[in-house]
């Protein structure tokens, strides 16, 4: 079967699986901008890459707390 399959049907965490998808999110919208800056050209400014990138990390970043709050909450419920 697919990995990325297993892992989300696994019995991992439900906070866990948020944080990592919110951070490969996060990555996977930078990296498009980091790439133009590496590879591109130098007199073009990538307005579009620029807001991508950063609201996809804002959005990353948000989903990763959310997932940092939630896994806080399963350990703690888990305990009692």
């Amino acid at each position: 079967m697919n990995p990325i399959t297993d892992f989300y049907r696994s019995d991992v965490r439900t906070g866990i699986k948020i944080v990592l998808t919110s951070l490969i999110l996060g990555t996977l919208t930078a990296v498009p901008l980091w790439l133009f800056t590496q590879f591109g050209a130098a007199d073009v400014t990538p307005t579009g890459l620029a807001l991508t990138a950063m609201f996809g990390t804002i959005a990353g970043a948000f989903g990763a707390a959310i997932g940092v709050v939630w896994w806080i909450i399963e350990v703690i419920v888990r305990r009692r």
